[in-house]
């Protein structure tokens, strides 16, 4: 079965990045995603227009096999966290 992709433009780099339903699940309350280039993608807004789509994400869905996206560590917000 393929996995679910969702494409998020990154703000830092302008590049639309594939990224996985499950990691999209993961990040979408922080709005930073992993790619599955490994790339941090860090939400543009949404009524910004699709910028090119990466090419080293395009390079790891060529390469046929199914996405796994490198691990990345889950931080807490500093305003969120009680001490």
């Amino acid at each position: 079965m393929e996995p679910f992709l969702v494409h998020i433009r990154c703000d830092t780099d302008g590049y639309t990045h594939a990224i996985t339903e499950d990691e999209f699940a993961a990040g979408r309350h922080e709005g930073r995603f992993r790619a599955v280039c490994g790339h941090e993608v860090l939400a543009a807004p949404m009524i910004e227009e699709p910028g090119r789509f990466d090419p080293e994400c395009r390079e790891v869905l060529r390469e046929g096999a199914a996405p796994s996206v490198p691990t990345q560590e889950r931080r807490r917000l500093r305003w969120r966290t009680r001490r």
